[in-house]
């Protein structure tokens, strides 16, 4: 089902900040669908305990999904009983993973998992669950998620204030009170990581701002982390990112070299998609991993403020509508730097479908040598770039092609 009702109150996530990426860690238990036993478990070693609570009726489905990547994957699940629901499993890192009601990786309630016993009350309103641990590690965590929910209550009252008057005046306003707002909460995240130089938490921080920071700032953040803590793998990981980002390894897609390669081949050639992965409207990252497997996709490169990208939504509306049913997916990459013209294009030209990124830095787009937009190219379902630079009949045509193979 799609997110887009959503749209009529995302304009405040003009007021959400930093959005979450997580690391790859340790596997997980295999999906179970029976409900979990009311007797306590015992606890040994690297293990954790989830004893949740909610109000939903008995034989509700509970899921637990891991960050993995850019994304979640989905590791248990149980069901609701009088109430009451527990998880539990391997624990050799802390790690975020998200509790839902409904199965969807990119909704549910977001908490830090270490070998710890963890009490979660899930709210059906996700936003009002709550977590609670004698863990230090927890808490540390949780003080500085309710820090993170101070700045979103100000934001939030930056556009409350507003009052529905949106004249040039108060947009022009409401920008620069949420400058001066983004600048305040990244100074207190940059504190928080050199003052918690000791802390996984601190480690995480720096893991969530490498697509936020520049390299030179992310080498002062990562060398304020104590060295018993660079020394973790997943610490590990992170200087291996701020690595790739120091040399620029990323480079943009050769269109030209892949066009005389495809003249020495009999067969088609292909080239594997680059990795994609940006905020979506609701503060989440969302990338190609995001996108079941098996799906042809269409990556559309555009903008709010682009025209002739306007004039082509309702041709990607009406084939999104035709074939999403047969294994079609559309993934926007804006490239917008106003969010606000972006939420609106997004509700005014009906782009219904989940998958939405804004690429402010363009990063997205010289990865795949964009230099104007619209510009639009298919991936396969094996995850190989098909067409580019398509449009208009011959888009159709190569979707209803690929869709069959």
């Amino acid at each position: 089902m799609s997110n887009f009702p959503r749209f009529a109150i995302i304009i405040t996530c003009l007021l959400l900040f930093q959005c979450e990426q997580f690391s790859k860690s340790e596997k997980t238990s295999p999906i179970q669908n029976t409900p979990v036993e009311n007797k306590e478990p015992s606890r040994q070693g690297n293990t954790f305990l989830i004893k949740g609570a909610s109000f939903s009726p008995n034989k509700t489905n509970i899921y637990l999904f891991k960050a993995e990547d850019d994304s979640f994957a989905l590791v248990d699940s149980t069901l609701v009983n009088n109430t009451k629901f527990e998880f539990k499993g391997l624990a050799e890192t802390p790690s975020l993973y998200r509790v839902s009601e409904i199965r969807n990786k990119n909704k549910g309630f977001t908490l830090l998992v270490d070998a710890s016993e963890i009490n979660v009350f899930l709210n059906q309103r996700i936003d009002h669950s709550t977590v609670y641990s004698t863990s230090i590690l927890q808490k540390e965590y949780n003080d500085y998620t309710s820090q993170m929910t101070v700045f979103k209550d100000k934001g939030m009252a930056l556009y409350y204030g507003l009052k529905g008057n949106f004249s040039a005046e108060n947009i022009k306003k409401l920008k620069q009170d949420r400058l001066a707002l983004f600048t305040e909460q990244n100074k207190f995240i940059q504190t928080y990581i050199k003052e918690h130089s000791n802390s996984y938490v601190a480690a995480l921080l720096v893991k969530e701002s490498v697509n936020t920071y520049n390299a030179k700032t992310l080498r002062i953040l990562y060398s304020s982390l104590s060295q018993d803590i660079r020394n973790l793998d997943f610490s590990k990981s992170i200087d291996s990112l701020i690595i790739e980002k120091e040399s620029k390894i990323e480079e943009r897609l050769p269109v030209v070299a892949v066009k005389k390669i495809e003249e020495n081949f009999t067969g088609e050639y292909r080239p594997k998609a680059y990795k994609i992965s940006g905020l979506n409207p609701y503060g989440e990252t969302v990338s190609l991993k995001s996108i079941p497997k098996g799906k042809v996709v269409l990556v559309d490169f555009w903008a709010s403020w682009c025209g002739p990208c306007r004039a082509t939504n309702p041709t990607l509306v009406a084939l999104y509508k035709k074939y999403k049913s047969q294994g079609f997916e559309i993934l926007s990459v804006s490239e917008d730097k106003a969010e606000a013209q972006w939420l609106n294009a997004i509700a005014v030209d009906g782009l219904t479908w989940d998958y939405h990124v804004i690429d402010k830095n363009k990063s997205i787009a010289f990865r795949y040598g964009v230099e104007s937009i619209p510009f639009k190219l298919l991936i396969d379902k094996n995850g190989n770039i098909a067409s580019e630079k398509i449009s208009g009949q011959a888009l159709e045509t190569r979707i209803q092609q690929l869709l069959k193979e």
